[in-house]
């Protein structure tokens, strides 16, 4: 196994799917600012997932299950305020974690009432190299800052009133599902500090074998990106999302120049009684 591939699964993470201190200047000046956001005692929005929901996923390259990552959308309070922050977490393990290994912290900081990003942070190993990242987005004057704690390095760049990013965008969609048969066009996508427009191609009915849950019934969808009107192609990427009101990514496949990954929903956990917490509990033991 080469340790140029396990890299790989990371960046197919992030695109599946698929983080928050506002430090130094320029990201200084928008720390002053009240932050969005209700009152923390206010009740809280209602909104179209449960948060508190956590996912797990499993990560395999061919027939080796070479990593694990935890999805999960919280409260969390700054300045009195009541924001939603979105996670990923994932870790390769195995014989990847002895040869490449690989460590990974994502998180979405949003407004619950606009749904608009206000910070983006990426801390993550990759062999021997570190990366710790932070985006920061200010609606109010159209701009972005992003930010390396690395490095020191800082990038300015414009943004669009409805400018969300990647992992904000995977929730969003669902408060309005992407049909079978259906093309939706979502603008102004910020990844790797460049707006991104992302399509999003929904094509038949499946099912898809989960090893916790049977045979769910699932859409499947092939996401693609353009930047500056041209596609962008480093491989393509299938997404299977169940075809019910929770409406949550149960396979995604990718095949990228030197490798071929799949990830794997494994338990749903957090609050709620549908189905995938009530089956999730039963199978693990910790329901009767």
């Amino acid at each position: 196994m080469s340790p140029a591939r396990p890299k790989h699964f990371m960046a197919l993470i992030r695109r599946g799917a698929w983080l928050l201190a506002l430090v130094s200047l320029p990201l200084a000046a928008l720390a002053e600012k009240t932050p969005p956001g209700p009152p923390w005692d206010d009740p809280p929005p209602e909104l179209w997932f449960p948060v508190g929901e956590a996912i797990d996923y499993e990560v395999f390259w061919g027939v080796f299950m070479v990593g694990e990552a935890t999805a999960q959308a919280q409260w969390r309070e700054q300045d009195g305020r009541r924001l939603l922050a979105l996670t990923v977490d994932a870790q390769s393990n195995g014989i990847v974690e002895k040869l490449y290994p690989v460590k990974e912290h994502l998180e979405t900081l949003l407004d619950p009432v606009t749904f608009l990003p206000i910070s983006f942070e990426k801390e993550s190993q990759e062999g021997r190299r570190y990366y710790h990242e932070i985006t920061t987005f200010d609606h109010a004057t159209g701009q972005g800052y992003w930010r390396s704690l690395r490095s020191g390095k800082e990038k300015e760049f414009a943004i669009a009133d409805d400018t969300r990013d990647l992992l904000g965008l995977m929730y969003w969609i669902r408060k309005d599902p992407i049909r079978a048969g259906e093309t939706r066009e979502f603008p102004g996508v910020m990844t790797d500090e460049k707006l991104y427009e992302v399509i999003v191609e929904a094509g038949k009915a499946e099912r898809v074998a989960l090893s916790e849950y049977g045979k769910v019934q699932c859409i499947k969808m092939e996401p693609k990106g353009k930047f500056n009107g041209m596609f962008v192609r480093k491989g393509r990427m299938w997404l299977w999302v169940s075809d019910d009101p929770r409406y949550t990514i149960c396979r995604v496949a990718a095949s990228v120049p030197v490798a071929s990954i799949k990830i794997m929903l494994k338990r749903v956990r957090g609050p709620g009684d549908d189905f995938w917490v009530q089956a999730g509990e039963n199978k693990s033991g910790r329901k009767k």
